[in-house]
């Protein structure tokens, strides 16, 4: 008889005990899968912020009077680079570079000004 109600004890423990998990396990879920779309739409809102940071320093630096000696981007770029080395101590590398170019048309024995677009 004592063995008898043990085990009706336990079973009735472990019943609650399935029941209380159920419960718990449906509430659970919807939390979860909110939980997970807030994850993805701060994800989201990261990359955005990500954007908007570099489309607010494009179009941020114009140079003026820039002696028009180099033949390519490249050389053009390093001298840029080190202008700003010399004259600002600042080290700038090609990936922080979105774009560089001379302004306006090609004039004899005058210097175009240079655009400069940061990262």
């Amino acid at each position: 008889m004592k063995i008898e109600m043990e085990k009706q004890t336990n079973d009735l423990k472990e019943s609650i005990t399935r029941n209380i998990m159920d419960r718990i396990d449906e509430k659970l879920t919807p939390m979860i899968e909110e939980n997970e779309k807030l994850k993805q739409k701060i994800g989201n809102l990261e990359n955005e912020i990500e954007y908007l940071k570099k489309e607010k320093k494009t179009n941020n630096i114009v140079i003026y009077d820039l002696e028009e000696r180099e033949k390519s981007i490249l050389e053009l770029f390093q001298s840029v680079k080190e202008i700003f080395k010399r004259d600002l101590n600042l080290s700038v590398e090609e990936n922080e570079v979105n774009r560089l170019y001379r302004l306006g048309k090609i004039k004899l024995r005058t210097n175009r000004d240079l655009c400069y677009y940061h990262l």
